[in-house]
């Protein structure tokens, strides 16, 4: 097995498929970054040449935003959102739906990524506080 942009490729797997490994990388970039290099895709790993794999490499950095830039550059989307307090910076904060789904039933998975945001931004996860009524003195 071999090292491409810190994933551990798999000799047996063809290289477009191998690609989607990185971050970032799906299966139809990965098959235009082998046909821009002159790459048949469904080549397996263990029959290309260490300087192809650099060649490789080099352009998915140079061309593409992938892995911890891309991971990055959504997290200051979200952060600059949630600055703004525009509506979808407020949706991110309360852990609600951003798109406009319906929330009187579901929202259960938009709480779940959420809580992991939380973990992964390191933002304030705001909760619906209860208000609660004093009596008149």
């Amino acid at each position: 097995s071999r090292k491409l942009l810190g994933v551990v490729l798999k000799n047996e797997r063809s290289i477009s498929m191998s690609l989607t490994g990185v971050y970032g990388l799906g299966r139809h970039l990965a098959k235009t970054v082998c046909s821009r290099l002159g790459i048949n895709p469904t080549t397996k790993i263990k029959d290309l040449h260490p300087t192809t794999l650099q060649t490789i490499e080099k352009t998915v950095e140079n061309e593409y935003v992938v892995d911890t830039d891309l991971r990055d550059q959504q997290k200051a989307d979200i952060m600059r959102l949630v600055q703004m307090r525009c509506y979808r910076g407020v949706r991110h904060t309360q852990g609600l739906p951003v798109r406009g789904q319906r929330t009187s039933t579901n929202g259960k998975t938009a709480k779940k990524i959420a809580a992991r945001r939380v973990q992964l931004l390191g933002m304030k996860f705001v909760t619906q506080k209860k208000k609660v009524k004093q009596g008149k003195k």
